[in-house]
């Protein structure tokens, strides 16, 4: 057992491509611990472990999801067997962020590009392809994954978002009405 004091309530920590607000505390943790709970010094469950810290700059911090957060997901799941009110693109993307993957993927440029389109959604109906690189989103520049669903995080079910999209050698718009997602 380590002193586990909370460094911070709402860090921001990108975990696969996307943002998330977790608590930062020093408790140790090993790999493996991840869905482990964190609690504090009254035994009661606080979060659950998500992530530690491990670089040459910085060690002995981990993160957890604040467990009112877990409970309105748990409740969620209970409730209507997915966590209501996430966002669907009906696309699936990758981050190419260096020319060793460009090259491997047979692209030119690095940035975020459409890895697939899920038949029936409307992202499919819309005219979104494999291959299309994400420029801009409502006139963000895109230029990885984690700042693209950061950006969608902060639309809504329903939300109509425009794309500005690379297509080969041209450049072109597509708008896009946002779901909810059901997995």
């Amino acid at each position: 057992v380590t002193d586990g004091i909370i460094s911070a309530l709402d860090r921001q920590i990108e975990l696969d491509g996307n943002t998330m607000d977790l608590l930062q505390t020093n408790a140790a943790i090993n790999p493996g611990n991840s869905g482990g709970g964190l609690f504090n010094g009254q035994g009661q469950l606080i979060g659950l472990v998500v992530a530690k810290s491990s670089g040459s700059e910085i060690e002995g911090l981990g993160f957890a999801i604040p467990i009112n957060d877990v409970k309105t997901v748990v409740q969620d799941l209970k409730n209507y067997g997915y966590v209501k009110g996430r966002i669907d693109t009906g696309m699936n993307f990758i981050d190419i962020s260096n020319a060793q993957m460009a090259w491997m993927y047979n692209v030119s440029n690095t940035g975020v590009y459409v890895l697939q389109v899920n038949e029936d959604s409307k992202a499919a109906a819309a005219g979104f392809q494999v291959g299309d690189r994400v420029v801009a989103v409502d006139d963000t520049s895109i230029t990885s994954l984690s700042q693209l669903n950061s950006l969608l995080d902060s639309y809504a079910v329903g939300d109509t978002v425009t794309f500005t999209l690379a297509r080969g050698n041209q450049q072109g718009t597509l708008s896009l009405q946002l779901t909810e997602s059901t997995k």
